[in-house]
């Protein structure tokens, strides 16, 4: 078995194969879909690296190969969390992955008072030779930090049903600002005052950097506007012919908007449109009360999944 960084000109390519291989045999997001790992690199790396002045988790991702240079496994951080993702039949390397993990990855993490840091492992629980292994290591799981993969078998045409004076529209002949304001107004209510004219203090330059992922090009946008222009809710759905799945992320409603059950009619008009695209499945991943909120639009947990701190 051989280890090697990850490097985005060689090896792109190639973890996005072994990524959608994975999909293919699993139908599920054990492995992650290849839009996340292209989200990751293209929009959240932008994020944290460029606008928020912290390290790439392209950076401090690896690869394990067989004798033969094939993928077996990746470790992907996600921000300060540990990932993994490992074809069938390789789950002994779990083990390995940790210690590189634990060594490797540190930089990633926020030191505390006394130099150690919490070191953050998310698991499947349905993998359970991991929890066995993070128990043996003295690993936490922290029950107040689960989240769920929930996905949607695309199988119902849904009516959407607004208000009298809201629609839904998909987002090409928007203004790019106005968008990503609006999302940002989403996940920091503090900063709304209600112009969407003005760039956010963050979130742009992520916005445009997912541009850059091959999964663009069948990609959309779609928003919950008032009649005047207004802009209540926002979501970005990367689409993928080849596993024919879709990947919500991110999605957001504007706090003066929300309760009014708008998450839920966009996420319905975003199934119908993938199920005229032929798309066959569309997953979440989701935290805490989010997951009703899913649920309420048709989606079903496919896995839970574990948060495991320990303080090394």
């Amino acid at each position: 078995m051989k280890i090697k960084k990850f490097n985005k000109k060689e090896d792109y390519d190639r973890v996005i194969n072994f990524l959608r291989e994975n999909y293919k045999e699993n139908k599920n997001m054990v492995s992650w879909l290849p839009q996340r790992f292209d989200d990751l690199i293209y929009r959240i790396d932008v994020l944290y690296h460029d606008e928020r002045g912290q390290e790439k988790s392209a950076d401090y991702t690896y690869i394990f190969e067989d004798d033969d240079s094939n993928i077996i496994g990746l470790v992907v951080p996600d921000g300060d969390s540990f990932n993994t993702c490992i074809k069938k039949g390789y789950e002994y390397i779990f083990s390995e992955m940790l210690d590189l993990g634990e060594k490797e990855l540190k930089p990633l993490f926020e030191k505390e008072a006394d130099g150690t840091i919490k070191f953050l492992v998310v698991s499947h629980d349905s993998i359970k030779n991991q929890q066995e292994e993070l128990l043996r290591r003295g690993y936490t799981r922290d029950n107040e930090g689960d989240y769920d993969n929930v996905q949607h078998p695309l199988e119902t045409n849904y009516t959407i049903e607004l208000p009298e004076g809201y629609k839904q529209v998909f987002g090409d002949n928007l203004n790019e600002i106005m968008k990503c304001t609006a999302c940002h107004y989403g996940f920091h209510p503090e900063d709304d005052n209600g112009d969407l004219t003005v760039k956010p203090r963050e979130g742009f330059l992520s916005y445009q950097g997912r541009k850059n992922s091959q999964f663009y090009k069948d990609s959309f946008e779609s928003l919950i506007v008032t009649d005047d222009g207004d802009i209540c809710s926002y979501c970005f759905c990367y689409v993928d012919r080849e596993t024919s799945t879709a990947f919500v992320e991110p999605l957001s409603t504007r706090e003066k908007y929300r309760h009014k059950g708008f998450a839920k009619q966009m996420l319905h008009g975003v199934m119908n449109r993938l199920k005229e695209m032929g798309i066959e499945n569309a997953y979440i991943n989701s935290f805490d009360w989010r997951v009703n909120v899913y649920r309420n639009a048709g989606f079903e947990t496919e896995d839970t999944i574990g948060c495991w701190h320990k303080k090394i």
